[in-house]
């Protein structure tokens, strides 16, 4: 089985934005970017799964779950800085991620990098590392 840790973090996402009126762009799903508001983009970033004994029967899937807060150029920082904060609060370390039949833990604390101007935009990138252990 290989789990689908995409849908279990996207669900997590979704459901938290939906409460708080936050938009978010997911991949391949069109998507018209707000000019006076923020909004999250997000995007799961799995690594080569291994296994962790000498039958191969126990896959340790990691990967890097990164939701980046967009505010308008020329909006300032504390608002989506707060947002990025308030993002990496629903994925402390060690918060299991329930998936189908699977659960993903998220390995460390999320990371929250420097804003990233562009022009357009001010980008906050928000890090969750994960991995799930699944034995066969």
């Amino acid at each position: 089985m290989i789990p689908d840790i995409t849908m279990a973090l996207e669900a997590r996402l979704g459901a938290w934005a939906e409460g708080e009126g936050v938009t978010v762009a997911w991949d391949n799903i069109q998507f018209e970017p707000p000019t006076d508001a923020l909004y999250l983009i997000s995007h799961d970033m799995p690594a080569r799964p291994y296994s962790i004994d000498l039958a191969g029967e126990c896959r340790v899937y990691p990967g890097v779950y990164q939701v980046s807060v967009v505010a308008p150029a020329g909006s300032g920082k504390a608002q989506a800085r707060a947002l990025a904060h308030r993002v990496a609060a629903l994925f402390p370390e060690n918060e299991e991620i329930p998936g189908d039949g699977f659960s993903a833990w998220v390995t460390s604390s999320p990371a929250i990098y420097p804003g990233v101007p562009d022009g357009v935009s001010f980008t906050i990138p928000v890090s969750i590392n994960y991995r799930a252990d699944i034995s066969a």
